[in-house]
């Protein structure tokens, strides 16, 4: 008989260790829906477009009841959000809800709409004119090189020569468009690419504007070191003292020999003795 109770005590003592180490059931807990105390349900974010969508956060497993925030971020400022969806149906404007868990799975998604600076022109496709001048020192533009224009856009462009240039026309693929220096055309799909060309034509230094028939012009006798219109021993003497002093004037450079010396001064002299 004592045997049989030291068993009995054993047991119980063993029984005790093993419910201290067991989970607690809550007192609520309906055997008819064993797994509903940890049931946990899936969150579902989604965003759309897809290409607007930079970043989501919400998603996950949540118990019954869980307070679940929802949020997310555009890839770029053409896209403005527009309003939260759950299960395909409208749930919220808000940028950032708060969602109380349901007992069920549900899937949220965050719409965004496309908003570009200028509605009717979503910057796509964009055609952009390339102007270069040839040579390329020959003139300058009214607008810049490189930018953009939407299809069938009115395009003007002007061309100021520079000195010396003369204007031939503007090129496209090697086919002139036009002679004029301002030229406008309506810009076709795709890039265009447009050549001023120009000719360079210097006015000749060496030839005096005019028809050639210029009168009064004066020249200067050759030895006419002084200046005055005749040669004599005065000028003479002029080329004398721009020796001694190694000074240059052209006009007692006689020989054109870029320099004032004892040469042009005999020089001088000759002329001189000559119109004696």
């Amino acid at each position: 008989m004592q045997m049989k109770q030291c068993i009995i005590y054993l047991l119980m003592g063993a029984l005790l260790c093993l419910s201290s180490h067991l989970p607690a059931v809550a007192q609520d807990f309906n055997p008819d829906n064993p797994a509903e105390p940890y049931q946990y349900n899936k969150l579902t974010v989604e965003g759309y477009p897809t290409e607007a969508i930079s970043s989501l956060s919400g998603a996950g497993y949540y118990m019954e009841g869980t307070n679940v925030r929802l949020s997310s971020s555009r890839r770029s400022s053409l896209y403005t959000f527009s309003h939260w969806e759950k299960n395909g149906e409208w749930f919220s404007s808000e940028a950032s809800p708060v969602y109380v868990m349901e007992n069920d799975a549900v899937t949220f998604t965050a719409r965004y709409t496309y908003t570009p600076a200028s509605p009717d022109e979503p910057m796509l496709n964009d055609n952009r004119l390339y102007l270069v001048a040839e040579p390329f020192t020959a003139c300058s533009f009214n607008i810049a090189s490189g930018l953009s224009y939407k299809y069938d856009q009115t395009v003007s462009i002007r061309a100021t020569a520079n000195t010396s240039y003369t204007f031939l026309g503007w090129y496209k693929n090697g086919m002139l468009q036009s002679k004029s220096l301002s030229y406008s055309f309506n810009m076709p799909e795709g890039d265009v690419h447009l050549i001023a060309k120009f000719d360079f034509d210097p006015a000749n230094p060496a030839e005096p504007e005019g028809d050639g028939s210029q009168t009064n012009v004066q020249t200067t006798p050759k030895g006419d070191a002084n200046g005055d219109g005749v040669v004599d021993v005065a000028d003479a003497v002029r080329v004398i003292n721009l020796c001694l002093a190694e000074e240059y004037d052209a006009k007692a450079d006689v020989d054109a020999d870029g320099v004032v010396d004892v040469t042009d001064a005999v020089a001088t002299i000759n002329i001189v003795l000559k119109a004696k």
